[in-house]
């Protein structure tokens, strides 16, 4: 039995060419699609839609994203719908799988954030699905925040990942900040550092001038999206910045399972997993819906950053300050077209500017994507 809706050759139209990818797409997931949403309580609500939803639905729940059906147990059956998990350990990173009763396709899906305790942004870049049906394998890629502030018990889910190394984008003056990533044992911990473009010092010295002309005149009027969508073309035509994110794309595609991280884990590590995840296929639209969710996973820290400026007396506009600390889609928008701009396409970008060659986009895919 196939794991994940993926799996089948490109659908043919009826007159036997390709059809279209996307609605290759809708046509798999309108057989039996899954979500998952945690509840504060510990619970995990399963939701399925599609044809073959219909009847009774098994689901079981696994720490182990590689063989959910074959390692997990059966915990709840349903003719609704959905169903109500409870009981699982918190500690541990759960996936499930749906399965009709009488068999046929069976989905895999997991919640999106993995609830790491001091790491507010960690999440499966898994469940994601292609433009012609592939779904990205979840438990393979994870992207973060920084892991410096991880608690014992955000530690201890990190080891079950079972992953195999940490690319982590920041540079020395951010890991002395906020200190090195807090790691399981046996993690292989690599520093990929990379500049963050002068955002971390943008916002101390706006800040630190207690002076609200001075930052209107440093950030205001649409200065701030500007320096951010710069940033983010520096993702692009910046080479030593082009090696580091070509390192986590080839350690991937060699088999590793990986997590990379920066200090928020949205500018670098955003770019990271827009390029990735183009790389493999996914929409644009499911692209920048990923990126702009750091959002609201980073929405308490930023809050709470903010709040903190303006009990101090040291800013007197929030906004000024908040494109830096959050992302729009602008900023993407920046990065894609500077690809555009000077690689002509996305395939071009990755050949010439990543040097990922086809085999190893090859290798990316089959190591990535659903069979």
């Amino acid at each position: 039995m196939a794991f994940g809706i993926a799996g089948s050759s490109a659908a043919l139209a009826d007159d036997g060419s390709a059809a279209d990818p996307a609605a290759s797409s809708a046509s798999l997931a309108s057989l039996l699609d899954a979500s998952v949403t945690a509840g504060a309580d510990g619970s995990y609500t399963v939701r399925w839609t599609g044809v073959l939803a219909y009847g009774q639905v098994d689901v079981y729940a696994s720490t182990d994203s590689r063989d959910p059906k074959g390692t997990g147990k059966k915990v709840a059956s349903s003719r609704s719908g959905s169903a109500v998990v409870s009981g699982l350990d918190a500690g541990k990173r759960w996936y499930f799988v749906v399965a009709p009763a009488n068999g046929g396709y069976s989905v895999e899906t997991a919640t999106r954030g993995v609830g790491v305790q001091g790491a507010l942004n960690t999440r499966d870049l898994g469940g994601y699905r292609t433009a012609n049906g592939r779904t990205v394998k979840y438990g393979e890629v994870f992207r973060s925040d920084s892991f410096g502030k991880a608690t014992d018990a955000g530690v201890a889910k990190l080891a079950g990942l079972g992953l195999d190394a940490v690319y982590d984008f920041r540079v020395t003056g951010e890991i002395g900040s906020n200190g090195p990533n807090r790691l399981p044992a046996g993690v292989d911990s690599r520093s990929v550092p990379l500049s963050d473009g002068g955002v971390l010092a943008t916002v101390v010295a706006a800040v630190s001038s207690g002076d609200p002309v001075k930052q209107q005149e440093m950030l205001g009027d649409g200065k701030a999206q500007k320096f951010m969508e710069d940033v983010n073309r520096s993702f692009v035509n910046d080479p030593a910045k082009r090696a580091e994110f070509a390192a986590v794309l080839k350690a991937v595609a060699s088999g590793a399972r990986v997590a990379f991280n920066c200090s928020a884990g949205k500018d670098r590590t955003g770019w990271m997993a827009a390029t990735l995840l183009t790389a493999l296929g996914v929409d644009k639209g499911t692209v920048y819906t990923d990126y702009l969710a750091s959002n609201d996973y980073l929405k308490p820290s930023i809050d709470a950053t903010i709040n903190g400026m303006v009990a101090s007396g040291a800013l007197q506009n929030p906004e000024l300050v908040r494109p830096l600390l959050g992302v729009q889609t602008s900023y993407l928008d920046a990065g894609f077209d500077e690809v555009r701009k000077v690689y002509g396409s996305f395939d071009n970008y990755l050949r010439n500017g990543l040097g990922i060659d086809g085999l190893t986009l090859a290798k990316l895919k089959l190591r990535l994507l659903s069979v």
